[in-house]
């Protein structure tokens, strides 16, 4: 048995292929190619031992089915059933509907399970491994790329529009707003620092303002102030304003009157004071939005207006 594993050794060598390549050629384990050419082949899986045995002699230039069945007579695995005699004259007629036909040998006669093993041994498993595995990933890119599509579809139908807006015009809209969202002060009103007050603010309104305060760098409060009304903000280092309109509010620091910060048309981006004065003052001047023009039917109605007024003067001056 040893020489039948030293001539496939002999025969690896003599075409020159090393284990490594076999190993790559065969896609078999280094160690089940060496327990082959060692004659270990208990250290095979069970059943595999064949089909190895036949991708090695396949790759090293040998007959597999030669190969498998010097296997089968070393090992004492092929047993060839003995013919049986029969009699010339005792020779069976051949069945209807054939013409001369000999019967085939008994033990000529391949099994069922004979010629399912040897299709086996037939194929090439890593190949179908490969397309196995190859169909696999297709499959998941594919179901993949079908729900981001549909994803992309329900975002692309339900895309909500984000429209940046300046400051300028933040203030404008809150300045048209009644006091729904934002609190309108009933009367005069005083807030006072917790600590020791260096600065002190007074606002009195001239028209309805939207105001806006931070006091002492955290404290913000939001208000619409009504023509008449006062407030009064005692603060330790600085008050920040902002305010709807330039010209609706008057303004004294430290009971002092500041002159008026601006025109109707504009408004207060930032107003910060300190007990030093104004550390600065940020204005913008708001453009008029255009009259709506009139639509053709309000304009073919007020033409038609004028031609009956026009027929009813002609008519008294006659």
């Amino acid at each position: 048995m040893k020489e039948f594993f030293d001539t496939l050794r002999r025969k690896r060598e003599e075409k020159g292929i090393t284990l490594q390549e076999l190993h790559r050629r065969t896609r078999l384990p280094l160690a089940f190619l060496e327990a082959i050419e060692n004659g270990e082949m208990e250290q095979i899986p069970r059943g595999y031992e064949k089909i190895y045995l036949r991708r090695y002699a396949r790759e090293v230039g040998l007959d597999p089915d030669e190969v498998t069945r010097d296997y089968d007579l070393i090992t004492g695995q092929l047993v060839v059933p003995p013919e049986e005699e029969t009699a010339p004259g005792d020779a069976l007629p051949p069945p209807a509907g054939t013409t001369g036909a000999s019967p085939t040998p008994r033990g000529k006669r391949a099994s069922l399970a004979e010629r399912w093993k040897q299709q086996l041994e037939k194929l090439d498993l890593d190949r179908w491994y490969k397309v196995f595995w190859a169909g696999f990933a297709t499959l998941i890119l594919a179901v993949v790329g079908f729900f981001t599509y549909q994803q992309y579809q329900f975002e692309k139908g339900n895309r909500i529009e984000i429209r940046e807006i300046t400051i300028s015009e933040m203030i404008n809209e809150l300045q048209k707003q009644d006091s729904l969202l934002t609190p309108q002060l009933s009367g005069n009103t005083i807030l006072r620092s917790p600590g020791p007050s260096r600065l002190v603010v007074a606002l009195k309104a001239i028209q309805r303002t939207w105001v806006r305060e931070i006091r002492d760098y955290q404290d913000t409060t939001e208000y619409i102030l009504p023509a008449g009304i006062q407030r009064r903000i005692e603060a330790r280092d600085q008050v920040k304003l902002m305010l709807g309109r330039a010209d609706g509010v008057e303004i004294w620091l430290n009971n002092r009157k500041l002159e008026p910060l601006g025109t109707a048309n504009q408004v207060v981006l930032s107003l910060i004071l300190s007990p030093q004065g104004i550390l600065e003052k940020r204005l913008k001047t708001v453009p008029p939005k255009p009259e709506p023009a009139q639509d053709t039917v309000t304009i073919r109605q007020e033409f038609q207006l004028r031609r009956v007024d026009g027929r009813r003067d002609t008519l008294q001056i006659q």
